[in-house]
This record gives structure tokens, C-alpha cells and sequence, in this order.
């Protein structure tokens, strides 16, 4: 599974991970444990912004990858490889 997939899955995976604490915040307001709904807005919290910073990454990602198959459908690639490796 390429980077750009597994990106993918693991946003997915965290906004399920939100619709599920939402849910359980609920419950937990119905039955007045309110401290465990806020333990649950803590983990809600964490989840959005760990789902916005894989969003940037992924999109990064998906940027490099287009240049890469720009630079290929040019012929550039291996002239930039090729200049890379010579500065290294």
C-alpha cells in the first residue's frame, strides 16, 4: 500500500473514531457523566487536528506525486536525478 493510501485510511479511520465519540457523548449526557463527556471532546479534539494535519500531509503527497509524473511525461526526471546526484 503506497503512502497516499494509507493516508487515506488513517483520516478515515480517525473521523469514525469521531462519529463514535460524538455518539458516546451523548449517552454520557443522557446519564449526567459529564466528565466523561468531556474526557470525550478532549479525544475529539485531538483526533480533528491530527485529521487536519494528515489532510495537509496528504495533500503534499499527492503534489510531489504529480510533479514526479509531470517531470516523467516530460522526460525530465532522470536529468533531475541525474543533477541531484552530481551536487550530493
Amino acid at each position: 500500500m503506497d503512502i497516499v493510501e494509507t493516508l487515506k485510511l488513517k483520516i478515515a479511520m480517525l473521523e469514525a473514531c469521531n462519529e463514535d465519540l460524538l455518539v458516546a457523548i451523548g449517552v454520557h449526557n443522557k446519564r449526567g457523566e459529564y466528565h466523561l463527556s468531556a474526557e470525550c471532546m478532549r479525544k475529539i479534539k485531538k483526533a480533528t487536528y491530527d485529521i487536519e494535519r494528515l489532510k495537509a500531509h496528504l495533500l503534499d503527497q499527492q503534489n510531489f506525486l504529480w510533479v514526479i509524473k509531470d517531470l516523467q511525461e516530460r522526460g525530465l526526471l532522470s536529468e533531475v536525478i541525474k543533477k541531484y546526484a552530481y551536487q550530493a
